[in-house]
């Protein structure tokens, strides 16, 4: 008969032995360790200061000091000597410090395996549900690839399901996105959790976008709304200013009233198209009935506006400025000296078939030409 038990090494009491009280004190010792195993520290090296009498460790690979050589062992403090263990393969240990139950391999100490397969719910910091199989309560949940890519799936049953991610606040849903219903990608938003807007939706076809946050229509002048290809997109009112020299934004701008500064002609009514790229570069074009005006900023400063010229102006007095034509293309119109017509270049032409004419008009300047005796002057008239 062996003198221990072949599991836990639980010495026997044998025949005719003396002192039985020693063996089976011993056996009793062994089992007050490693029956409900409860450790202090897992994989511990140094032996504390002052240990208390039961006190557990499972020693790591490299212990130091009183429990050098004793790799991996058990060891506990009892009766002011520390005792030694070799675990077996399967015993079971509580941690106090790391409050986790492990298992021995016959190696390391670790956690063990969890049947994960088909379990009813799951719940992380809170409690799963019939509905909600996976609860978590956390600060944050991370997924992350195991190598390379990594990707959520989202299934539904057929195309009349639903299959989404709902945002919710205090319980109550705000904005939805996902295949709601269909195979088409919506995003739904709610002010108070009970009228959903479908902002925006994706053709699962052709891949186009519609939604409230596009324009309906080519005249869809609704603020905010995404511009679509044709549309006018640029609805809504001028935005009114005062003053068009310190524009600092693209957009469209009108002077209601008797004028602006920077207007052109001093006016007011002016439309005003401003185009900025950076401060530096500015330009601008303006609109009233039957004149259009446009004009850069150019070296720290705005150019003179300059004239497009429209039906309206191109007959009319012309004038000039510093021999800058300020004034109308054509001007026709009779004096003293006879008819006359004047382009905003300075050419003018002076006929006069009623009466000779033996000097140049007055209002000639510059050099003149007279051609066919006395009917016909053609000069400039600046």
């Amino acid at each position: 008969m062996p003198d221990s038990s072949p599991i836990l090494a639980l010495p026997f009491l044998l025949p005719g032995q003396a002192q039985k009280h020693v063996t089976h004190n011993e056996a009793l010792r062994r089992l007050d360790i490693v029956v409900q195993l409860s450790v202090t520290e897992f994989d511990a090296v140094t032996p504390p200061a002052a240990p208390e009498d039961g006190e557990i460790y499972a020693l790591g690979a490299t212990p130091v000091a009183a429990w050098a050589g004793q790799a991996h062992a058990l060891t506990a403090w009892l009766d002011g000597a520390w005792h030694f263990i070799t675990p077996q393969e399967g015993w079971r240990a509580w941690g106090r410090t790391e409050a986790q139950l492990r298992v021995w391999t016959g190696a390391a100490w670790v956690l063990p395996q969890a049947e994960t397969e088909n379990l009813a719910g799951i719940g992380v910091g809170t409690t799963s549900d019939a509905t909600n199989r996976l609860a978590v309560s956390a600060d944050a949940a991370l997924l992350t690839h195991d190598g390379a890519d990594h990707r959520l799936k989202i299934n539904k049953a057929g195309a009349g399901d639903t299959a989404s991610v709902l945002f919710q606040s205090n319980w109550t849903g705000h904005a939805e996105m996902g295949l709601a219903g269909e195979t088409d990608f919506s995003i739904k938003v709610s002010g108070d959790g009970t009228g959903w807007i479908e902002a925006l939706r994706f053709d699962g076809i052709s891949g186009k976008a519609g939604g409230a946050a596009v324009q309906a229509t080519a005249e869809d002048t609704a603020v905010g709304a995404l511009l679509t290809v044709g549309a006018f997109g640029l609805g809504g009112t001028l935005i009114p200013t005062t003053d068009f020299d310190t524009l600092a934004a693209s957009g469209f701008y009108f002077n209601p009233g008797a004028g602006a500064d920077g207007a052109p002609d001093g006016a007011g009514g002016w439309h005003v198209i401003h185009l900025q790229h950076a401060r530096a570069a500015r330009s601008q074009i303006a609109f009233r009935p039957g004149k259009v005006r446009f004009r850069r900023y150019v070296g720290g400063d705005w150019d003179e506006w300059s004239t497009v010229f429209s039906q309206g102006e191109l007959l009319g007095p012309v004038s000039e400025t510093g021999g800058t034509p300020t004034g109308a293309v054509i001007e026709r119109g009779s004096n003293g000296h006879g008819d006359y017509v004047r382009w905003a270049d300075g050419t003018q032409i002076c006929t006069n078939s009623n009466a000779p004419i033996t000097t140049a008009p007055a209002d000639f300047a510059g050099t003149v030409t007279r051609i066919d005796g006395d009917k016909l002057w053609i000069g400039r008239w600046f």
